[in-house]
């Protein structure tokens, strides 16, 4: 268990302390290792919390294409990796680590988001695209592992928690409307019960840029 969080201002650039914060409030997911990475216009920022359990020497996160325009953290675990691996090594990849986490980001530049199709496993990833300006997250088939989000005065903040959002700068305000549906029905597959947060449903993915954000049932 990971924790992951992205970042993406359509306007104005984001503080490191935003990123910081809401990574450190993801420890208790990533003990080993707290990290992040910042765009050079500012508008951008992805977060890591990492449990070691693959690759525990060049696993860390978030990880870099060669070409340093592509750029992932990811949550959970891609089955049957190993061989997805060789085939992206064959195909003229250069991969940087030896972890289960690298085969999204590679498989995203060869097939974009047609690579969803290629992955199995229990998943959730926020991928930045340098070249598109465009945030691609996903969540797994079954909705395994968590992926909320909120759009707050011109900002997208994606996390593995709802309480990373609000360190992040999201306000923690009920949503009435959702309580009470929760309450008489059980809950709603994208709406929780804070007002503006909600969660990628399961076998769907969001992409986000500077004029749109919109999630794709891709599953």
């Amino acid at each position: 268990m990971c924790g992951i969080v992205g970042v993406f201002s359509r306007q104005d650039p984001i503080p490191t302390t935003v990123v910081q914060r809401a990574t450190q409030s993801l420890h208790h997911r990533g003990p080993d290792a707290q990290r992040h990475w910042i765009a050079a216009d500012g508008r951008v920022a992805l977060g890591h919390a990492r449990l070691s359990i693959i690759d525990l020497t060049t696993g860390d996160q978030p990880v870099a294409s060669e070409d340093g325009r592509t750029r992932i953290v990811v949550n959970g675990e891609f089955y049957g990796y190993e061989a997805i691996r060789h085939e992206l090594a064959a195909s003229g990849h250069r991969l940087s680590t030896r972890s289960d986490s690298e085969i999204a980001l590679h498989l995203y530049e060869d097939l974009g988001a047609q690579c969803l199709h290629r992955l199995r496993g229990e998943f959730a990833f926020v991928l930045w695209d340098e070249k598109n300006r465009t945030i691609f997250a996903a969540r797994d088939r079954f909705g395994i592992k968590p992926l909320f989000y909120a759009l707050h005065r011109e900002t997208l903040y994606l996390a593995s928690e709802v309480k990373a959002l609000f360190a992040a700068g999201v306000p923690r305000r009920w949503d009435a409307e959702s309580v009470s549906h929760s309450v008489e029905l059980g809950g709603h597959p994208v709406r929780t019960l804070f007002d503006g947060v909600f969660q990628i449903p399961p076998g769907h993915y969001l992409l986000a840029t500077d004029k749109h954000v919109q999630l794709v049932q891709y599953w």
